[in-house]
């Protein structure tokens, strides 16, 4: 099926320090994309809406859907959290035009929360779940032997929405003989909604400070989420280690070294214990068992049968 992703004219998609929207998503899924101004010339094609279009565009939008009943509408969704999004404007948004014939949902997470909230309230038939795609374009090359034997560590750290990533940092604070086992990068802010940049190690910036290290910590949110992270990590070919998402198959799941925390120092110490080649046929398995199951033609083979399903 044709798709187009519709994009903000009003949001600065340059401002982003990943690729979970706008032009470089689309790039990631193979898809057209545009923006809103343009809609109208997409009749013929599945319209995906980009989530980080503006309140003022929300309600042309509504407008636009309702007075278009024949075209058909996939709005894309990422977080689910109850205290980020509830009163969001795109949210509210999506609860008001859920129940449209010509509306369904393309969730790059497992549903959970407000995202569950809606799927539940939609009969579960409105909903699909496609999760970022894996295209590498950094093609890295330095073995596992050559990196620094610890594990690098970055992003949000809000206890509430990242229990893992909080309760890790915390560990390693309080356990001076692993303080030399971890390299800390900083959250570099989200300019995209107007944060300071706190430093630049973004983008394929980030992908090459993270392939100096053999381990990278990776761990879902509360809800269980499937990270970009879980590819960069891939990317970058480290050693996975943390939380595994809900969303992972069994055989992406083996590639995967969880983390005990209820043993923590014993786990960690045996982490840095396994030998450099099996740690090595770690990161290749993970990798390629990734680009297997997160390849772009895949993802869209699927969306496209949910939507002969959906689509009369």
């Amino acid at each position: 099926m044709d798709k187009v992703i519709i994009l903000s004219q009003d949001f600065k998609y340059s401002n982003m320090i990943t690729y979970d929207a706008g032009p470089g998503y689309a790039e990631l899924m193979g898809w057209q994309y545009d923006y809103l101004n343009n809609i109208q010339l997409y009749s013929n094609s599945i319209i995906i809406i980009d989530n980080r279009i503006s309140e003022l565009e929300c309600f042309k939008l509504q407008e636009y859907i309702s007075q278009n009943k024949k075209y058909n509408f996939l709005l894309k969704i990422v977080d689910p959290y109850e205290e980020w999004c509830r009163n969001h404007h795109y949210y509210r948004f999506l609860f008001e035009i859920k129940n449209h014939q010509n509306v369904f949902f393309l969730s790059v997470y497992k549903p959970a929360e407000l995202t569950k909230e809606i799927n539940d309230l939609t009969d579960n038939t409105k909903m699909v779940f496609i999760p970022y795609a894996f295209k590498d374009t950094y093609k890295l090359k330095n073995s596992l032997s050559s990196r620094k034997k610890k594990i690098v560590f970055s992003g949000n750290l809000d206890p509430n929405v990242y229990p893992y990533r909080y309760d890790f940092l915390k560990k390693i604070k309080r356990n001076p003989l692993l303080w030399n086992k971890i390299c800390l990068l900083k959250h570099p802010g989200y300019p995209d909604i107007n944060q300071k940049l706190l430093h630049n190690v973004v983008g394929n910036k980030y992908i090459e400070f993270l392939s100096q290290f053999k381990f990278m910590f990776i761990s879902p949110s509360r809800c269980g989420l499937e990270f970009l992270k879980y590819s960069e990590c891939a990317y970058a070919q480290c050693v996975p280690i943390g939380k595994a998402p809900l969303s992972f198959s069994n055989k992406l799941q083996d590639c995967f070294i969880n983390i005990d925390f209820s043993d923590f120092y014993k786990s960690i110490n045996y982490i840095f214990s396994i030998p450099v080649s099996e740690l090595q046929n770690i990161t290749e398995n993970y990798y390629y068992t990734f680009e297997q199951e997160r390849n772009p033609e895949l993802l869209n083979s699927q969306l496209d049968t949910f939507l002969e399903q959906v689509i009369a």
